[in-house]
């Protein structure tokens, strides 16, 4: 029998070339059919990778057909080779391409076709990387969130596609912005698996309250995704969320001597605007928060004009002295009005707040810089060394110095 191969979707400059590799070497085994012939009896499928949308065409057809998938990958995405070991292809052929690298591709996979003749269309995905191969295995679904995420898909018809790597009803439409260190008396074991165990507290707090979490590491950090239930309109007003964020910072910290911090984005059910959660998420992280340190809503971010630009004077201007007084002259607000107003809009005092956008920027410091701790109290608008040590560890729960020594988690 003659085994059917299809250029599926391989374009005008290598389609020549394909074909005439294939009819010089396998003229006698191989019938070959274009993307616009009947590929739906095809034995192999060769694909060509020339952007985001054909890794989810990729996908589709693998659902739709089983059969023996190869893949042709384009330079400018070399970087996403680590989505066919995810989609189990059998073989994977790097662009430029080279005849010897794709004819052994051929001759793999027709191997296994003569061992398996009765189960042509039945098989269940055997991985052979014929050229390339990389241990970073990052899934279908994180990629594509990672694009939505960076705004790169703007195409409906590729977001089409790209909704459709997701099962029903766990496309995620909220994001969490998670950040931590281990202190200096955590076990050596938890220090060295801290991204996967805190991951693991995620997926067992979260399990059977929502369809699925999607963990996506962004530079240092760690996006936790989700698709918030139906019932609730509102992530800061969700109750039970919060409580399950709560236990497990809590449980972290007590049981393996781990801080994290999450901040939170608002929910949004349209695709295209899942980025904003991202930034809202990202921007929360970074502020002073209207409960507690360690867990932060964009929701709780005040929008009230006067307060907006009253703590942007304070971000920008953190290491000067300051007092409640001059930011509401700043403002045009009366002093007893503003110092209310920033209190129910803000969660916060004038003087807190104060102290925490000055206690970001001494970690920012820490980690960043190699600044004495005098040197750093100095910059960041604290009186003494000394107000700075104690409000530090009182804030982070160890002393600047020890801070420096503790080890940033990094989720990448």
């Amino acid at each position: 029998m003659k085994y059917i191969v299809c250029l599926e979707n391989v374009n005008a400059a290598a389609y020549p070339l394909l074909e005439k590799w294939l009819q010089e070497k396998y003229e006698q085994q191989c019938a070959i059919r274009s993307r616009f012939g009947n590929c739906e009896e095809a034995h192999i499928k060769v694909f060509q990778i020339s952007e985001l949308s054909d890794w989810l065409r990729v996908y589709r057809s693998m659902k739709r057909q089983r059969c023996f998938y190869i893949l042709i990958l384009d330079r400018k995405w070399h970087h996403t080779s680590p989505l066919a070991l995810k989609l189990q292809a059998h073989s994977l052929v790097l662009n430029p391409l080279k005849k010897s690298a794709f004819i052994r591709s051929v001759d793999d996979v027709l191997g296994m076709l003569q061992k398996n003749p009765a189960v042509l269309l039945q098989l269940e995905g055997k991985k052979v990387i014929a050229s390339y191969q990389t241990a970073k295995n990052e899934p279908l679904e994180n990629y594509v969130l990672r694009q939505l995420l960076h705004q790169t898909i703007q195409s409906e018809n590729i977001m089409m596609d790209a909704l459709s790597v997701f099962k029903e009803n766990t496309f995620p439409n909220a994001v969490c912005y998670v950040e931590g260190f281990a202190h200096l008396d955590c076990d050596p074991a938890d220090e060295n698996r801290s991204a996967p165990l805190i991951s693991s507290y995620f997926k067992t707090a979260f399990e059977g309250k929502v369809p699925r979490l999607y963990f996506v590491p962004f530079r240092k950090s760690m996006l936790v995704l989700f698709r918030q239930p139906e019932s609730v309109c509102s992530l800061k007003d969700w109750e039970e969320g919060r409580r399950i964020f709560e236990s497990i910072i809590h449980n972290l910290l007590k049981k393996h001597h781990i801080q994290i911090y999450i901040g939170v984005g608002s929910l949004y059910n349209d695709p295209h605007l899942l980025h904003y959660s991202f930034k809202e998420a990202e921007l929360a992280r970074s502020l002073p928060p209207f409960h507690e340190v360690s867990l932060r809503y964009y929701e709780e971010i005040s929008k009230e004009p006067n307060i907006r630009k009253s703590t942007e004077f304070i971000h920008t201007h953190f290491g000067e002295e300051m007092t409640a007084k001059d930011v509401a002259k700043h403002v045009n607000l009366s002093y007893s009005h503003f110092i209310r107003l920033f209190k129910k809009e803000t969660g916060n005092n004038f003087s807190e707040y104060v102290t925490f956008v000055r206690l970001r920027n001494g970690v920012r410091l820490l980690r960043q810089t190699n600044y004495t701790i005098e040197e750093i109290a100095e910059v960041t608008g604290f009186n003494t060394p000394n107000y700075f040590s104690s409000t530090f560890k009182k804030f982070v729960g160890t002393t600047p110095r020890e801070f420096r020594l503790t080890r940033e988690i990094v989720f990448v």
